[in-house]
């Protein structure tokens, strides 16, 4: 399946990887003035860094992507869908789900915003050199989990990212087996830096020049992990993390 956003005047890349305390939010700018966010954070705080990244006139987003329903990644989408207009929502499908995912896909469904379940792999072509590609886990047959996320990659001009989710190990092996084009720039890490993911294998298939850690300052669940952390480092890979530097701002051509 494959969607096509209309082409308009170009702009710079940006892709911010947000700062909202222990949780997911990525901001997405496109060449064509598209607007992506990639899943909403634990909180509101996603408001205040969209308001810091976009201008005040600024009050449209296109696409928002939902890896998955867990309220790191959730929380925030309600209030964005309300403060902002939205033309799209994918997320994955799936049976599992939680009251405040349920409540941010009623007030889509009141708002008439589309919503696209994903079961299988598809292509958003945003301009000719521009685009996502969008992996469920289910679409790589591994077994149900709540961690399961949506693959995002992000393809345009020289430039390439991998969004992960929460993916653990199990999706990871699935990925390698599919044969599925992992290379990529930057990679968000999977799970906040966990060493239920990010491993070796699945690092050296995307061979990344930057790892994005989205994780809280002094958060209960000792992300990142040190193993994660000293693996990266012996694979040269540049680190950032938005519990020490805030917000990761990363611009393109």
């Amino acid at each position: 399946m494959v969607f096509n956003y209309e082409i308009k005047k170009p702009w710079r890349l940006e892709v911010d990887f947000l700062d909202v305390g222990q949780g997911d939010s990525a901001l997405i700018k496109l060449p064509n003035h598209q607007v992506i966010l990639i899943d909403g954070g634990p909180d509101n705080l996603v408001l205040w860094r969209l308001g810091e990244l976009l201008p005040f006139y600024q009050r449209r987003i296109d696409l928002i992507i939902s890896s998955h329903y867990h309220d790191d990644h959730a929380t925030g989408l309600a209030e964005v869908i309300n403060r902002y207009k939205v033309r799209e929502i994918i997320y994955q499908a799936d049976s599992t789900s939680s009251p405040i995912f349920d409540t941010f896909l009623n007030l889509a469904q009141i708002q008439k915003i589309a919503i696209l379940p994903l079961k299988n792999a598809v292509k958003v072509n945003f301009s000719t050199d521009c685009f996502l590609n969008l992996w469920p886990s289910a679409s790589l047959g591994v077994s149900a989990d709540p961690n399961n996320s949506i693959l995002a990659k992000l393809n345009c001009g020289q430039k390439k990212f991998l969004f992960s989710g929460d993916n653990s190990l199990k999706v990871e092996k699935a990925l390698l087996k599919s044969g599925i084009d992992l290379n990529a720039d930057v990679f968000k890490a999977s799970h906040h830096g966990s060493n239920s993911a990010n491993s070796e294998a699945f690092l050296l298939a995307i061979k990344p020049q930057l790892v994005a850690i989205s994780v809280g300052v002094s958060n209960k669940f000792g992300h990142p992990a040190a193993m994660v952390l000293e693996r990266l480092k012996s694979l040269n890979i540049k680190i950032r993390r938005t519990d020490q530097g805030g917000t990761i701002k990363i611009l393109g051509q």
